[in-house]
């Protein structure tokens, strides 16, 4: 009888680091999650930009909407794109000619594609994780029946 206490006593404790597990895989899981729509979105804008900056006579001297904020927003045309300024990093911004903006978003998009790649691959572990838990689980679980 004392074995068998001791049998189930062990059965709870490792169902309670099974679950404590589980918990804190779904927690980094949906962490990457974010981390992922981020760097999506992220690359989303920089392939728009790309495409804008491949033909810039799709924009030269086309009206706009500028937006003054508060709900006002003003018209306004474009001249031809010779140069543009390229958000760098840690708040600064620079003047770049349209190749060498092409260029360094260019070099992003690699940078992002490669952070999602290597999201997706933790995503991946992560996941087979949370299944090799969660069959763990289910066996203890039908042993207690």
């Amino acid at each position: 009888m004392a074995a068998n206490e001791e049998s189930d006593q062990e059965a709870e404790q490792a169902v309670a680091q099974l679950r404590y597990l589980q918990n804190i895989y779904s927690q980094q899981y949906e962490m990457i999650e974010s981390e992922i729509a981020t760097y999506s979105l992220a690359l989303s804008a920089i392939n728009k930009n790309i495409d804008m900056l491949e033909d810039p006579d799709k924009i030269n001297n086309k009206e706009m909407l500028l937006n003054g904020e508060g709900g006002t927003y003003i018209v306004a045309k474009i001249k031809p794109v010779e140069q543009v300024i390229t958000y760098v990093g840690a708040g600064y911004l620079v003047e770049k000619s349209l190749e060498d903006a092409k260029a360094f978003l260019n070099d992003n998009r690699k940078k992002q594609e490669e952070n999602l790649r290597r999201l997706s691959e933790e995503r991946l572990k992560i996941e087979k994780e949370l299944v090799s838990i969660s069959y763990k689980l289910s066996a203890y679980n039908q042993q207690q029946v």
